[in-house]
């Protein structure tokens, strides 16, 4: 077994023995409980650190009066550089990533304005209690249980993570009337494929069929939904396909790589899709991944690939998102139309240790042209502010109108030209989706 394999090994051995378990009486601790201890945690969080970390050569020394373990694992964080790395409850990690649940209302804010004085609904979970209460993406806040835009932005509102809270809103439309509406908190399923459907662009010889595909996180159990939406499009005869990714902050790297494999089609399989490359303690863990051969849209013009596709995309587009964008560019002509994307072009294992989920950079993706680094995100092809006050799906709405004109006429056209003045404040309120690539 050579070194960097014989660390791996004790760190998985280390990580067995995390479950925290209790001792009775005058017993001594059982060695799981032991594992649990402060000093221990601390102990596996450094040299798990120390082995696995991107940037571990750079990494400073843990601050040992820290008073949390979160705070222990920031301050092992290498700073600036390092503004993707963060930890969670586990039980929060496998509700959204593994289990396709989240304890909420189901509501994501916005702010649209950078003094931060307006709230607007950026999106609404459709199984969530809040969609079926009647919030709906384009409200705008005038309170929530009392509290103002301005309680808000100081961090007044509570945050709820238990089931059976009821919460106020008082929101006017984004068509000018007044509701109020009361939500309880439950947990909700969540659905990935926000929307999807096939939209038709007039023109000569019938025009052009194009697939829209409206899509919020990559996890695993969204795999029928990418499917049964791509099958639709093949039996549809689309020839081209929108790609909103502007609210997908990431997820399982394999998913992603259905995605764009589904997208490129036979034109892009066995060819490399992306190559992730550990630090150099663990070089025996770098991988290389290929294109492969998507099953659902096999024998259609679909299943052949798209020579084009359209990704909507904005400051939230991270992660995973990115990596498909960057897989593909060696082989696809993708048009970015939105605003820069979040720019991570770096990924974790999650490790476990006493009930935490660590995410810690551990490995930079490249394309098949070298291609990596984009920590300041790719820049959109036609640059257009969120609409908020359409829907997802909306031939009206702006961004998709833009990709619906530039497939009509090959230029973004004149929703391109509305400009917001400044970046908006990119933090959201709410129940978003966390960001990560996560290699799977």
């Amino acid at each position: 077994m050579n070194e960097p394999t014989k660390r791996l090994a004790i760190l998985l051995l280390t990580a067995l023995l995390q479950a925290c378990g209790g001792g009775g009486g005058d017993s001594a601790p059982t060695p799981a409980a032991d594992a649990c201890t402060i000093a221990n945690q601390r102990q596996s969080l450094r040299d798990f650190m120390q082995e696995q970390y991107y940037w571990y050569r750079d990494m400073p020394a843990p601050d040992e009066r820290a008073a949390t373990m979160d705070a222990y694992f920031q301050s092992m964080l290498v700073r600036p550089v390092d503004r993707f790395s963060y930890s969670q409850p586990t039980e929060d990690y496998q509700q959204v990533f593994t289990e396709g649940r989240r304890v909420g209302y189901g509501y994501t804010l916005v702010w649209s304005d950078m003094a931060r004085t307006q709230l607007r609904v950026r999106n609404v979970e459709p199984l969530s209690p809040a969609a079926r209460a009647g919030l709906a993406r384009g409200d705008r806040i005038h309170s929530i249980d009392g509290y103002t835009p301005a309680d808000i932005a100081a961090g007044l509102l509570p945050a709820v993570t238990t089931p059976g809270v009821p919460r106020t809103f008082t929101v006017a439309t984004a068509g000018g009337q007044w509701k109020m509406l009361t939500v309880t908190s439950e947990e909700y399923l969540l659905s990935p494929v926000a929307a999807a459907g096939v939209l038709e662009v007039p023109g000569p010889a019938g025009g052009a069929k194009v697939g829209y595909l409206a899509y919020n996180q990559f996890v695993t159990y969204s795999r029928e939904q990418l499917w049964a939406a791509f099958l639709e499009f093949a039996q549809a005869g689309v020839s081209e396909l929108i790609l909103d990714l502007r609210y997908n902050g990431g997820g399982s790297v394999g998913v992603a790589r259905e995605l764009a494999s589904l997208v490129g089609g036979a034109a892009t399989a066995s060819k490399l899709y992306a190559f992730l490359r550990f630090n150099d303690k663990q070089a025996g863990s770098t991988q290389r991944l290929l294109f492969e051969m998507p099953g659902a849209t096999a024998g259609t013009p679909l299943g052949e690939g798209l020579r084009r596709v359209f990704v909507i995309a904005g400051g939230g587009t991270a992660s995973a998102s990115e990596l498909v964008i960057n897989g593909l560019q060696p082989f696809v002509d993708v048009v970015l139309i939105g605003e820069p994307t979040y720019g991570k072009p770096y990924g974790f294992v999650p490790f476990e240790l006493c009930g935490t989920t660590y995410q810690a950079v551990q490995f930079e993706s490249l394309n098949a042209l070298g291609v990596g680094g984009f920590t300041s995100g790719f820049p959109p092809t036609c640059t257009v502010p969120d609409d908020l006050d359409h829907q997802l799906g909306d031939p009206a709405e702006a961004r998709i109108r833009t990709a619906l004109n530039y497939v009509a006429t090959g230029s973004c056209g004149a929703a391109a030209a509305l400009r917001a003045p400044k970046a908006l404040p990119l933090e959201t309120i709410g129940d978003p989706w966390p960001r990560g690539m996560l290699l799977d």
